[in-house]
């Protein structure tokens, strides 16, 4: 009797994992199926960190309320400081439309870029999703944030719901939409596409072979 019970709840530990992770995965999947196009060429209009001409130029399309994006955060720091080969790291948006609150966090680290400072923003959203991520309206816990790193608070406010962050946002998820990309976060290494790397030693070895 008592094997069977070990059995039984060592069977029902493992269904609870894998249901758990595929709601997880899910949380992080939009609309769009298949392979993931070409993404837009860098511009200047892109969030831009790194050296210009480095070997490797990384492209993040993610979404601030994502979970998953959420868990990636620290490991994309992790390489970006670590790494011994120069890396440019551009970051783009595709809000989902199952996060309520993504888009608008998406504007909110726009304002932020505004004043100078999109990575702290993004950062400090990635960092503490738990606390806006369900809120009714987290306008003003952005601009909390935007107090904490130094912003003009009144113009971040001002600049959050303005049209050119409206735009900026809308025009990243198009072009997202566009290509194909069918979950967040999705990254390209010198504009191909990799699976997502599932920890920091694949991260790290997916940059030495683009730089190759």
């Amino acid at each position: 009797m008592n094997i069977k019970r070990v059995i039984f709840w060592g069977c029902f530990v493992v269904v609870l994992g894998l249901i758990v992770w595929g709601l997880i995965a899910s949380m992080g999947k939009g609309q769009n199926t298949g392979t993931a196009g070409t993404p837009a060429p860098v511009s200047s209009a892109d969030h831009s960190r790194g050296p210009v001409d480095a070997p490797v130029t990384m492209i993040e399309y993610s979404d601030l309320q994502c979970p998953a994006c959420g868990a990636y955060h620290p490991l994309v720091e992790k390489v970006l400081a670590s790494s011994t080969i120069p890396i440019r790291m551009i970051y783009r948006h595709y809000p989902l439309p199952q996060h309520k609150n993504a888009f608008v966090a998406a504007q909110a680290s726009e304002a932020a870029a505004m004043q100078g400072k999109f990575w702290e923003m993004s950062g400090l959203l990635f960092t503490y999703q738990d606390q806006w991520s369900e809120l009714a309206d987290p306008r003003e816990v952005f601009a909390g944030y935007a107090l904490r790193i130094g912003l003009n608070v009144e113009k971040f406010k001002s600049d959050m719901d303005s049209d050119i962050a409206k735009n900026a946002v809308t025009a990243q998820r198009d072009e997202a939409q566009k290509i194909g990309i069918n979950k967040t976060p999705t990254f390209f290494l010198n504009g191909k596409e990799i699976e997502s790397p599932q920890g920091y030693e694949q991260f790290k070895a997916a940059i030495e072979a683009a730089a190759k």
